[in-house]
């Protein structure tokens, strides 16, 4: 059955929209002051665009190292506006964040049935720990779970699944440039809508469909490839260096395995559950392929993350969970009340209550996780950031001369802080660094002054589990210039152990003897 959006919200939708947003705001205020490294790359990208110098990181520097040009360019505008950056990124992802509640509702409503099925999921989805986590970082990630969540809405809209492809098409290319993800989204819906070509109603659609991604993607490709000289961000090679073999990728598999189970671990056995028992109602038949999107999607992602060795962070799996949440739902109404409308009031009352359980158990579940897991960890890290990359980006910028260049593994906060050059040891923003990493260790191309050969920074950053590590490990310690340290615990959910930064000038010209007597 094809539910429409034009009926109003029933008191029980009203009732949870409202307790959603406000449950999402309470738990939101506890994380308001939580910073993330990666939250001052945008910054530095958005800074220098507002001044007008581009989309870049470093000042001349076109390295496409940005995978989210929408957020970037967001930022930038407040920034033109002298409205200070980071506070900018907080409240549009507070905002972001709770239109995604609403956006999940109007989800649920196209085509959920149960108005008590609808309201219980709106709420359990207003408390997922991971949502709340990036909330109020400053990333970009709630935008694109709104944006994602908006072309879902709008594709589930009409008789068929698909009949508003412009604005659907529209909403998942502008997720597409807030997230990389939702790429691969725009290539399964193209896919798709290609297989359903068999009529002059699918041709329409597929004209329809490709022309706002060919227009608002496609722009921005055209752009990347005259400003960057590629298509492709170095990032994607980037985040891929340094992981091989059958056991990282089973570890990497296990690993989003365990941050999608501990938030959404009931719902995924909900939907296996449903699709299990709920016979062939959950599968209709003569149905276009398009409907199949949100099930590719949710395949996908985990498999391509796999498939290219990413290491997988919370908030790269968090545009699959509302999608999860939205298809674990809907198969679990067609298996408690079947194709009945309406259904017989006995078995309606008790879907009632069945949705009732399964939401209080989603969101104590998700309430444990905020308290035992987000919760620390962001009152930790953002402790050790301050302490650590802030404090010594200040320093940076108060002690070294304007053309100073600063190699470090992490370089959101020293970058933005400092305002000086900085050679990424990662890659992100600096390409020439990714080769190093596909032959040695991030440890070894330090320790060896791999860079070398293309860069010589004066001060270089360390991150070790001990206090100047480096001077241990590195055959060059003799030309580095001890300046201080600061630990960072709780690096990320995936690296719980202490992190050590350790900071050092650095003395090439002893380096070059040192070279010499080698």
């Amino acid at each position: 059955m094809i539910l429409s959006l034009n009926g109003p919200l029933t008191r029980i939708e009203r009732l949870a929209l409202i307790t959603g947003c406000l449950l999402s705001l309470a738990l939101m205020a506890p994380l308001r002051g939580y910073l993330t490294d990666d939250t001052f790359i945008h910054l530095q990208y958005a800074h220098h665009l507002a001044l007008g110098h581009g989309l870049v990181f470093n000042t001349g520097e076109r390295a496409y190292g940005c995978t989210s040009p929408l957020w970037a360019t967001l930022l930038a505008d407040a920034m033109a506006l002298h409205i200070d950056g980071l506070r900018a990124a907080r409240a549009l992802g507070l905002l972001a964040t709770l239109a995604s509640i609403g956006l999940f509702l109007q989800l649920m409503r196209r085509t959920v049935r149960t108005p008590a099925l609808r309201a219980a999921a709106t709420l359990a989805w207003a408390s997922n720990a991971w949502m709340l986590r990036w909330s109020v970082s400053g990333m970009e990630t709630p935008l694109a779970v709104a944006l994602i969540l908006a072309g879902f809405v709008a594709f589930t809209e009409g008789q068929q699944w698909g009949a508003r492809p412009v604005r659907t098409g529209a909403l998942w290319a502008l997720a597409a440039l807030t997230r990389p993800e939702a790429v691969f989204l725009l290539v399964l819906w193209g896919v798709f809508l290609i297989v359903d070509t068999d009529s002059r109603t699918g041709l329409r659609r597929l004209v329809f469909g490709a022309a706002p991604p060919a227009l608002i993607y496609g722009s921005w490709l055209v752009f990347a490839r005259v400003f960057f000289g590629t298509f492709w961000p170095v990032t994607l090679a980037a985040k891929a260096a340094g992981g091989g073999g059958l056991s990282y990728h089973l570890a990497n598999l296990w690993r989003q395995v365990r941050i999608v189970g501990a938030t959404d671990g009931a719902l995924a056995a909900l939907l296996l559950a449903a699709l299990i028992f709920g016979g062939r109602r959950q599968w209709p038949r003569r149905v276009l392929a398009q409907r199949l999107v949100p099930w590719a999607w949710l395949i996908g992602v985990p498999a391509l993350y796999v498939a290219r060795g990413v290491p997988v962070l919370s908030r790269y799996l968090l545009p699959l969970l509302p999608v999860l949440a939205w298809l674990s739902w809907r198969a679990a109404e067609r298996w408690w009340l079947g194709d009945e409308d309406p259904a017989p009031p006995n078995r309606a009352r008790r879907a009632a209550a069945l949705g009732v359980a399964v939401a209080t158990l989603i969101v104590c579940q998700n309430l444990l996780v905020y308290r035992t897991t987000v919760l620390p960890q962001v009152t930790s890290f953002t402790s050790g950031l301050e302490r650590s990359l802030i404090r010594w980006g200040r320093w940076f910028g108060a002690h070294t001369p304007g053309d100073a260049v600063i190699a470090a593994p992490d370089i959101g906060a020293v970058g933005y802080y400092s305002q000086r050059r900085v050679l990424d040891l990662a890659g992100l923003v600096s390409p020439r660094v990714i080769p190093l990493l596909q032959r040695e260790s991030p440890e070894d191309v330090i320790a060896q002054f791999s860079f070398a050969s293309f860069a010589r920074p004066e001060y270089l950053i360390d991150r070790a589990s001990e206090p100047y590590d480096l001077l241990r490990r590195s055959p060059y310690a003799a030309c580095l210039v001890p300046l201080g340290h600061a630990d960072v615990p709780n690096l990320g959910i995936s690296r719980p152990g202490t992190v050590v930064y350790s900071f050092y000038r650095v003395d090439w010209s002893g380096f070059d003897s040192l070279n010499v007597r080698r």
